[in-house]
């Protein structure tokens, strides 16, 4: 999860000097001994203190219109690959437009907030102009009320739990707002468990995958996107009613790759505060396969033992190397 910490941690603008706390704080990093907010559990699912009940509360109440574009995922499973993908397309791969602007003013994330004296994102969201693009990692059961009557167009990128978990690892080392686990074994039994941000991967999964047959649901697995990003980006922007023009389809495909987001400063929060960027980047690898790297082989056989108990007879598969 990656929630846009730039206008959180600032002070808003005066005429005055900067102190030197001010400065280092616009040097876009926390002090390396900040200590996150305790996370707190929401009908029963772990989340982090940036998002209270109360927002959770409020956006289940939140207006919700019809020509929305919502990009949901489990964290860690290719947020940001979904986001961009969708401002592109919706753009009509103007990419002189899309780069002026970063992501998250693009794509805002809708349950950050409010913290400090920053304002609730879904109350910006609610002042934004048609057609609104928003991105959550909001469980199926709680997706606001209205957008079960109003049924935008909703793409769900999902990816491969094994590699979801060690980008989940990961983050939590640079992200000042997650709890840090020293290494992947303690990391492990947690995410098994379901006990991480926002719950568990198969809950999580499983619960859009039920509907992927519903017409305003688009269920696309990150594999397939690294297997076949063009024509993933055609079928996402067909189904949005937003094809993309013949002659850009190319251009928009490569500033789309992994390897072009991660030298872009509109899509790699190169300058946000979350991120400890003594620690380690946004984007780390993007690879499918990349869980053999920290998995154990006991971890491996505990691990397929549940994937298999839960996943069984639900017809989702994932390739878990390429």
């Amino acid at each position: 999860m990656q929630p846009n910490m730039q206008n959180q941690v600032e002070e808003p603008s005066t005429k005055r000097a900067k102190t030197d706390g001010e400065s280092k704080m616009a040097a876009n990093t926390l002090p390396d001994d900040f200590k996150p907010p305790p996370d707190h559990y929401y009908q029963g699912i772990r989340m982090l203190a940036i998002t209270p009940a109360s927002t959770f509360d409020a956006i289940r109440e939140m207006e919700v219109r019809e020509d929305d574009i919502w990009v949901v995922t489990y964290p860690k499973a290719g947020t940001t690959w979904g986001q961009e993908v969708t401002s592109v397309i919706v753009e009509r791969a103007d990419l002189e437009k899309v780069k002026s602007k970063s992501l998250l003013a693009r794509v805002p994330y809708l349950e950050l907030g409010p913290l400090g004296q920053q304002g609730a994102t879904y109350k910006m969201v609610e002042q934004m102009p048609s057609p609104r693009l928003i991105r959550t990692h909001l469980p199926y059961h709680l997706m606001p009320k209205q957008w079960f009557e109003k049924k935008p167009k909703t793409l769900y990128v999902a990816r491969n739990p094994k590699d979801t978990a060690v980008s989940g690892w990961h983050f939590t080392k640079i992200n000042h707002f997650f709890v840090t686990y020293d290494t992947f074994s303690d990391f492990f039994p947690k995410y098994l468990e379901g006990d991480v941000i926002y719950g568990s991967w198969f809950d999580h999964n499983l619960g859009f995958w039920e509907h992927r047959h519903d017409p305003n649901v688009l269920f696309v697995k990150f594999e397939d996107m690294k297997k076949d990003l063009k024509g993933q980006m055609i079928r996402i922007a067909d189904f949005y009613g937003y094809p993309l023009p013949v002659d850009k389809i190319d251009a928009a495909v490569e500033h789309c790759t992994f390897d072009k987001m991660k030298k872009n400063p509109m899509a790699n929060y190169s300058s946000a505060h979350f991120i400890n960027h003594k620690k380690g980047t946004f984007h780390r690898k993007g690879e499918v396969g990349d869980w053999k790297n920290h998995f154990t082989v006991g971890q491996n056989e505990v691990f397929d033992a549940v994937y298999e108990d839960k996943m069984r007879g639900t017809g989702l598969v994932f390739d878990f190397e390429l």
